[in-house]
């Protein structure tokens, strides 16, 4: 399809039906690479900027995904894995059953806290030991990288947890005699954005394409916060069912 370069359509938007027709009839298949910026110059004797506009209009719109250091390739549906049912209780560390299938990354104690992290700490009374445990750890499915996670709980409430996730005791242990610090409410903000570079790292989706943060404030039966969980999911991977009959 020649480009009219004498149309009241601009070039850009003539180029962009090209590769959309492209698309549309197999000649772009679903996963492949398409021509790279400088050959679709040459082919279509258009300008770079011209060319730019066009691919990044499809982008935009989900048919075409960039690779940093790799190129333009046509946007594969992916198959997502369905989180169900899904509340705010889904991540907690304290409100799991196991912790088997959680891919810990790092534990640590640490002092400071982000600036949002700390603010939901702010509230709690309970004294004892200073500081907080910090786990990061990633949830998979079929060796896909889907939920990236970070928990922090206070060691005022659990003092060897970093201890009893090294060595990997059952939950209903590490909670034993520790039901006044269980979670019995949960805050759950739940919020869309653009992946940043490590997410896109981490999920090997483009920098830019849309993840899920979930971030979830868990009370006590004295109102104290006994964990914040920050979860970072890939949109492109899976998706969530929400359940309002259950916790």
């Amino acid at each position: 399809m020649p480009l009219d370069k004498h149309s009241s359509v601009p070039l850009y938007a003539q180029l962009k039906e090209v590769l959309l027709a492209r698309i549309e009839s197999g000649e772009y298949q679903p996963g492949e690479r398409i021509p790279t910026e400088m050959q679709l110059c040459e082919e279509m004797q258009l300008s770079r900027p011209t060319v730019r506009q066009a691919v990044s209009e499809l982008v935009n719109e989900g048919l075409l995904e960039i690779y940093k250091g790799r190129g333009t390739f046509v946007r594969e549906e992916t198959k997502r894995c369905q989180i169900a049912p899904f509340s705010g209780f889904t991540f907690g560390i304290l409100s799991a059953n196991t912790l088997e299938g959680m891919n810990f990354v790092d534990y640590r104690e640490v002092d400071k806290l982000p600036g949002k992290i700390a603010a939901a700490f702010v509230r709690n009374r309970v004294g004892g030991s200073p500081g907080y445990s910090e786990l990061i750890w990633r949830g998979e499915h079929n060796r896909q990288v889907v939920a990236y996670c970070k928990s922090w709980i206070p060691k005022a409430m659990f003092p060897d947890l970093l201890k009893d996730v090294r060595l990997r005791r059952p939950m209903i242990d590490i909670t034993a005699n520790k039901y006044a610090f269980l979670p019995q409410k949960v805050e759950t903000e739940l919020m869309v954005r653009p992946a940043m570079q490590n997410e896109a790292r981490i999920f090997d989706i483009p920098r830019g394409e849309s993840v899920i943060v979930v971030t979830s404030v868990f009370l006590s039966r004295s109102g104290d916060v006994c964990e914040v969980v920050n979860v970072v999911l890939s949109a492109k991977h899976c998706s969530l069912r929400l359940d309002s009959s259950v916790r």
